[in-house]
């Protein structure tokens, strides 16, 4: 059987990595059937491509353009593909094979400020509709998730399958002292600081954070906020705010850092806080447990399921009552110690590794093929 990956997001720092650690763990798994991985011109290669039974393909099209309409369904027909996988849901409308989506969130339908526009709120939710009914199977990243996308979508419940995806295998626990120091100092960090990497949306609750953190200060703690990610125009509004606050002194925005910054500021962090409230999976918790660092997580959408036991939640709506939740974990040593012990038994609920091997199931169930010739198209 011959599986083509639609890849062409995977310079993406967030579903692009999700593209990398799911097709790499497949490819792993898996030396029966031939893969033909479709990439953008500009896209760096996937590790385990070397393979006889792996074809890199460059394609030209653009995501939402008229001319991925034409050039996906021509490729896939030239190259005899039996089963398209989208990990980023957008499908083609026509084409000659089967085809699997990933949907890992309704989030432009649930959080309309995340994207202002009412013309791209239609042309998202129509390309989002199109794909999850004209796909063979949905997949998606939560049981929420999954919730969120028969409710948005209307999507029959049975033709959507879950498969918990996993921590990127580069974030584990630094321990050089070296690291440890030199990197925070790179950012002017000089003391045990609370940490939170993300996006700058009005969901992922910056302001509240900084509100919070005002409190928390309030409250007899002595630390730096450290914000990681690119925010752009979000981070002059979060600086106007923390001078408002009288903590802008207090506040380090890093801007955009390399993988192996970010996961050296989770291994130094006392503290990783999770605002957020509103996520299809929250990979920055598992992120942090797998640094052994404590979290303190909202109690919102998909974030208890996927932190578990294993991180203290409260309400981030309520400053009031998120700043206590960090102040207890920041001081009490005892309490960080029970979570980043709990963390790392959580991190054992996720496998790229079953991920892989859910996917072929499902494969295989799809195409009623497991093997041998190619499976008719539906």
């Amino acid at each position: 059987m011959k599986i083509a990956f639609d890849l062409r997001r995977i310079r993406n720092p967030g579903i692009g990595r999700y593209m990398k650690c799911l097709v790499e763990a497949i490819l792993a798994q898996d030396a029966d059937h031939h893969y033909l991985l479709l990439l953008g011109s500009d896209a760096p290669g996937i590790g385990g491509s070397a393979r006889e039974n792996v074809t890199e393909l460059r394609v030209k099209s653009p995501y939402y353009s008229i001319r991925e309409q034409f050039e996906l369904p021509r490729v896939l027909r030239e190259h005899n593909a039996d089963l398209l996988h989208s990990p980023h849901f957008l499908l083609p409308l026509s084409r000659s094979c089967p085809a699997v989506a990933t949907i890992h969130d309704v989030i432009y339908l649930a959080c309309r400020e995340d994207l202002p526009s009412p013309i791209g709120r239609l042309y998202y939710r129509a390309m989002m509709h199109s794909s999850a009914r004209r796909a063979s199977r949905v997949l998606t990243d939560s049981v929420f998730s999954k919730k969120e996308i028969v409710h948005y979508l209307g999507i029959d419940p049975e033709k959507i399958s879950i498969v918990y995806p996993a921590v990127d295998s580069q974030f584990r626990q630094i321990s050089d002292p070296a690291v440890l120091a030199g990197v925070p100092s790179k950012f002017g960090i000089e003391e045990g600081y609370v940490f939170y990497a993300g996006i700058y949306k009005p969901r992922k609750n910056h302001a509240g954070l900084l509100r919070a953190f005002r409190l928390f200060l309030d409250a007899g703690a002595s630390a730096q906020l450290v914000i990681a990610g690119s925010i752009g125009r979000g981070e002059a509004r979060l600086r106007k705010l923390a001078a408002e606050l009288d903590i802008a002194g207090r506040v380090v925005f890093t801007g955009g850092i390399e993988d192996f910054e970010l996961c050296a500021l989770y291994s130094a962090a006392r503290l990783y806080v999770c605002p957020s409230l509103y996520e299809g999976f929250g990979f920055t918790v598992l992120e942090a447990m797998a640094c052994g660092t404590p979290v303190v997580c909202s109690d919102a959408a998909s974030l208890p399921e996927v932190a578990g036991d294993a991180a203290l939640y409260a309400d981030a709506q309520e400053p009031d009552a998120f700043a206590t939740a960090m102040y207890q974990v920041f001081t009490d040593r005892e309490v960080r110690r029970a979570l980043i012990e709990r963390g790392q038994r959580n991190l054992r609920r996720f496998s790229w590794t079953e991920a892989a091997n859910s996917c072929l199931g499902l494969y295989a169930e799809v195409t009623g093929k497991s093997s041998g010739q190619p499976a008719m198209a539906n």
